[in-house]
């Protein structure tokens, strides 16, 4: 795998091209970072959801909830998420195997960084790269949590961490959500451009 750093991202024409096969099917999906951001937003709803299921747990399982939010506690959390960046991106292009080059961009206007590869991967692979980075950094140390004694500033810390990694990764679950949705069982997807399409191999 050839992982490559282009810099910030200023425009679709940055991205680059992928060589699809006949039949290839564009995912229905927004156009820009913006709308991306905007339509993905929605699964904050789900998300919330599950975060409610596992605080519910959590505060069965020791019989009450101990969180305390403070301005140190916030800043510390949201810092060590911030610093998941790197590592969340460089997950997401290790999945797309030991064949692929992987472009590396930054787009400080929202704040975000992503990876672009138009190396063809399974659906189901796919769908596993998208979410890996938010089940490794956001969801396992949320269950791991809801398991611990709560009390104490580093378990506030913690807990903010992962919900703050969770929040981070949303536009990954709309491309989970487009793949699972609107590719067929035993297609490919490869980027081209700024978006996605499915073919059968």
């Amino acid at each position: 795998m050839k992982i490559i750093y282009k810099g910030v991202f200023k425009n679709n024409e940055q991205l680059p091209v992928g060589d699809l096969p006949s039949g290839a099917v564009k995912f229905d999906e927004p156009d820009s970072i913006i709308a991306l951001s905007v339509v993905a937003s929605i699964f904050i709803i789900p998300a919330a959801i599950l975060v409610g299921a596992v605080l519910m747990f959590s505060s069965w399982l020791h019989g009450g909830l101990a969180i305390e939010f403070d301005l140190l506690t916030i800043f510390i959390a949201s810092l060590l998420a911030l610093l998941t960046v790197v590592p969340h991106e460089l997950l997401h292009a290790v999945c797309f195997g030991k064949d692929a080059e992987v472009e590396v961009y930054v787009a400080p206007k929202q704040m975000s960084a992503f990876v672009v590869s138009t190396h063809p991967v399974s659906k189901s692979r796919f769908i596993f790269l998208s979410l890996l980075p938010n089940i490794v950094f956001g969801w396992l140390p949320l269950v791991v949590w809801a398991f611990l004694p709560q009390q104490g500033f580093l378990m506030n810390v913690f807990f903010i961490f992962s919900i703050s990694c969770i929040l981070f990764g949303i536009g990954d679950y709309l491309n989970a959500f487009n793949a699972a949705r609107q590719m067929p069982k035993g297609s490919m997807q490869q980027l081209s451009g700024f978006h996605s399409y499915w073919f059968m191999p």
